[in-house]
């Protein structure tokens, strides 16, 4: 196994912490799919079901409007944006299918 792959998880202590702290500051926050991971220990990923949760996310951790990328993934549409708790960084973002697509199906 390769050693440098392998952090414990306390290399995660301040990921972990820093959204217990987002949870209990923001308790009325859309619940998200939250991943993260022993090799980017100060990342985590969150991944929202719809744009208006995603807005919800960007107005609670004060991101200007203009940081939020638009995507587009085949038929659907990504919406990302970065967020920094700290040291710690948020990729915070939703997948989707356009209105116009929702709606001729």
């Amino acid at each position: 196994m390769n050693e440098s792959l392998n952090n414990p998880l306390g290399m995660q202590a301040a990921l972990l912490t820093a959204l217990a702290r987002l949870a209990e500051t923001h308790q009325a926050l859309p619940g998200a799919y939250i991943t993260t991971s022993g090799i980017t220990p100060g990342e985590a990923h969150v991944l929202l079901d719809s744009p208006s949760e995603l807005e919800a996310w960007r107005q609670a951790l004060h991101i200007d409007p203009a940081d939020v990328l638009i995507t587009e993934r085949g038929d659907d549409t990504k919406l990302l944006f970065t967020a920094p708790l700290g040291r710690i960084s948020l990729r915070v973002y939703t997948v989707f299918a356009p209105a116009a697509w929702v709606v001729s199906a």
